[in-house]
């Protein structure tokens, strides 16, 4: 379906009784499903065949919706978060009791990003909670670009919806740093290049892990 306030509608519905999504990002076509359905989180490692120690990002709509799933909000993060969301940075944080273990491949943390793109961002603001941001592809497959290149992919799959946002801009996934630690570290090289976030932690006058 194309976006439309209708299609929106039952995308938002969908998630809301733990069902999987396919939605246009800013980057590539993403899966999404609410992160408070641990069901819908399992579905999605099977939709897309990805080991479960595979940890899955999470979208939200703003910094403060991000005060729901983290206890802490480090300074050089938040710094991060100022300059590049809305955009193609995702962030690592510790992340809070409320995101479940399954979502995070048993690790304290979770990866987190504000997308450019209105559709994550409404969905995000009408389930009133975040969604899984993993690319829509099956593992080791390149991530959809389209919503045909989507339904190729996972026409055999329980996705109940694919919204057309035509073909996505980037073709990069997002950069991916990690902020939980002593040192931010970069995890993913993507879409923002590194030398544009290391100036501004340097800036601050901090440092970072750069191996």
């Amino acid at each position: 379906l194309a976006i439309s306030e209708e299609s929106l509608s039952l995308a938002a519905n969908i998630l809301l009784e733990g069902g999987v999504v396919c939605i246009p990002t800013d980057t590539v076509y993403g899966l999404a499903a609410s992160v408070s359905s641990n069901d819908a989180i399992n579905e999605i490692f099977l939709i897309k065949n990805r080991s479960e120690k595979n940890p899955i990002p999470v979208l939200i709509n703003s910094a403060s919706q991000l005060s729901l799933y983290v206890d802490d909000f480090p300074e050089v993060a938040r710094a991060l978060a100022h300059e590049f969301w809305p955009g193609s940075l995702t962030i690592v944080l510790k992340k809070s009791a409320r995101l479940p273990d399954a979502l995070s491949g048993g690790l304290d943390t979770a990866g987190f990003r504000v997308p450019a793109h209105d559709v994550p961002k409404q969905l995000c603001s009408t389930t009133e909670s975040a969604i899984t941001g993993t690319s829509a592809n099956k593992s080791g497959f390149p991530p959809a670009r389209s919503a045909k290149e989507a339904f190729d992919q996972l026409k055999d799959t329980s996705i109940e919806l694919i919204i057309d946002g035509g073909t996505t801009d980037s073709g990069a996934p997002s950069t991916i740093i990690d902020c939980s630690g002593i040192a931010p570290k970069l995890i993913r090289s993507g879409a923002i290049p590194k030398e544009r976030i290391w100036k501004l932690i340097e800036d601050m006058g901090e440092t970072w892990d750069h191996e």
